[in-house]
């Protein structure tokens, strides 16, 4: 399995990188941030950050697994794509294979 990061690891990242700032504080702006994303998100709004990339919302093809027995409609179910911004497609050029850990 490739190497992962968690919530709290990176709250924790951020507060290293960042002088003079408690670690409450980034863990504020962190958790804001992630959930007003999600919210807007949720509400079918595209959000875009230059130079990381954009998450934008797609629905899915329905499956006839999908469809609500009541109603005879299909059910829509959504999912979130993401496009690598310029600086995060350049970043991940530079990037070797040996930098990618696999845990054991």
């Amino acid at each position: 399995m490739k190497q992962k990061i968690s919530k709290t690891q990176l709250i924790d990242s951020v507060y290293n990188s960042v002088p003079n700032v408690q670690l409450k504080q980034v863990d504020a702006i962190v958790n804001a941030f992630l959930n007003e994303a999600s919210n807007k998100l949720s509400q079918g709004v595209a959000l875009e950050m230059r130079g990381f990339g954009s998450f934008e919302i797609l629905a899915s093809k329905s499956n006839i697994k999908d469809i609500d027995e009541n109603t005879g409609k299909a059910n829509k179910t959504y999912r979130v794509k993401f496009n690598a911004g310029k600086k995060l497609k350049e970043n991940l050029k530079k990037l070797k294979m040996d930098d990618i850990h696999e845990d054991k």
